[in-house]
């Protein structure tokens, strides 16, 4: 039976109520077992309209034979019949719930994927989860949910961008520094370290459900930055482009504290064009599996769009998540 983490948050209206009710539904629902909520915590809003009140955000654990369409239909039919409307991005919502991780599924459709493509990014989704299922593992690059908090809080914030052209990534990157005042390290020609897209393999610029293979950033050329790599290990930066990063087999299981060089970048971020039709309020894009690293995957055909959700990505590394309840029977008591 597969399993399936979602997230939860609200930051409108009576917030434990919407949550205890979300959550109660879900764990009565008769095709969901073994429902496991983490405890609630209080983050600050991110992104979005000012003026926010701060979020409770859990995250839940359970066991379905249901298809993960079918769980995004309930998700989705629990926000609409508590109030959900879905108008400005980061904006305030009466309740979130978005699915996570659905077993080893890697794919997915124009509103729905999973992984979800950003969660990576997202501590108040992370560290919830590690009070669930600290060793389920992203299907993509192998890591624990708790190998990838311990990796993230191991140095400061940083980016490093693939994908897409050099000079787009530069403009991204130059553009995401200066809003935030922080170290931007360009590409250059001489140095790139991401080549062309007709170089590269499908699953980097052009997903497709038959391309969803393991990206070999070695045999990709992605690591061909690490001569000179003088990235900062004591403040946040981004990049636009890669050191060279050791490869999964370089990476043993049992010795996770040998991802945490500090210079190294916490998250790849994974940057592609898509069609008008999978752009947002669909919820979700469409991404095939990716290489060894932590990834954090965006899509740019809205530059201004996408430099807001690098600039929310940094502040969602390095928020305040404060635990609100002692355990996670918080829906079973209101």
């Amino acid at each position: 039976m597969p399993y399936c983490l979602i997230s939860l948050g609200s930051n409108l209206g009576n917030r434990l109520t919407l949550l205890s009710e979300g959550a109660l539904r879900l764990s009565q629902h008769p095709e969901i077992k073994n429902f496991r909520a983490s405890r609630l915590f209080t983050t600050p809003p991110i992104g979005g309209p000012g003026g926010q009140e701060p979020f409770l955000n859990a995250v839940a654990a359970f066991q379905t034979d249901a298809s993960v369409r079918e769980v995004l239909n309930w998700l989705q039919q629990i926000e609409t019949e508590l109030g959900r409307t879905r108008k400005i991005r980061w904006d305030a919502r009466s309740i979130d719930l978005d699915v996570v991780l659905y077993g080893d599924l890697t794919g997915g459709g124009s509103d729905l994927i999973v992984p979800h493509p950003r969660y990576t990014a997202r501590m108040f989704v992370l560290k919830p989860a590690c009070d669930v299922v600290p060793e389920w593992k992203d299907p993509r690059f192998g890591w624990s949910i708790q190998r990838m908090v311990d990796h993230l809080q191991a140095a400061p914030p940083s980016l490093a961008l693939v994908g897409g052209d050099l000079e787009t990534r530069n403009r991204i990157c130059n553009r995401v520094a200066k809003k935030l005042q922080i170290q931007s390290l360009p590409a250059s020609a001489l140095s790139e370290s991401v080549p062309d897209e007709e170089d590269l393999p499908n699953a980097v610029f052009a997903p497709t459900p038959d391309s969803l293979h393991t990206t070999d950033w070695s045999s990709a050329g992605l690591n061909r930055a690490d001569e000179g790599w003088n990235a900062p290990s004591d403040r946040p930066w981004i990049a636009a482009s890669l050191p060279k990063l050791p490869s999964r087999q370089e990476l043993p299981a049992d010795e996770p504290e040998r991802t945490w060089r500090p210079d190294w970048p916490r998250l790849v971020v994974r940057l592609q064009q898509t069609a008008a039709a999978h752009r947002w309020p669909a919820p979700h894009q469409m991404w095939p599996t990716g290489g060894d690293w932590p990834e954090y995957r965006l899509e740019i055909d809205d530059e201004d769009w996408a430099v807001q959700e690098l600039v929310s990505a940094f502040a969602s590394l390095q928020c305040t998540i404060e635990p609100a309840t002692n355990d996670g029977n918080w829906f079973r008591e209101t």
